[in-house]
């Protein structure tokens, strides 16, 4: 009986979002992924529907797991694409890439407004 207890109290433990540390290539990854996402614009778009879509987190890379066949005909590099997938199970993968993206989106902002100043103080 205590074995069938033990079961059932691991059985549906989720991990922590605190617990989500990723390693250099899973950090250098995302860089690559959230930079992107920055250099369109698509900042605000991309945290929201990351934020809305939380609870979905690991469902979605199953997704992409499943869709890993057809990405592997069109990507240059598929690897990164079932890379980005195993960082999507873990549940503070989410709450990283917003963090990443809006540091990024602020660097973008300050160096833009920084320019533009620039080019109006030479007028």
């Amino acid at each position: 009986m205590k074995r069938l207890r033990s079961w059932f109290t691991h059985a549906f433990a989720v991990e922590k979002e605190t617990d989500f540390d990723p390693s250099e290539e899973e950090r250098a990854l995302i860089e690559v992924v959230c930079a992107e996402v920055v250099r369109r614009h698509m900042a605000t778009p991309a945290t929201l529907f990351l934020e809305s879509t939380r609870p979905l987190n690991y469902i979605g890379s199953q997704t992409m797991t499943f869709f890993e066949p057809v990405m592997r005909a069109v990507l240059r590099n598929p690897a990164k694409w079932e890379q980005f997938a195993r960082i999507l199970e873990h549940r503070g993968s989410i709450e990283y890439l917003c963090r990443r993206i809006e540091a990024l989106d602020k660097e973008h902002d300050s160096k833009a407004s920084t320019k533009d100043d620039e080019r109006h103080s030479e007028d």
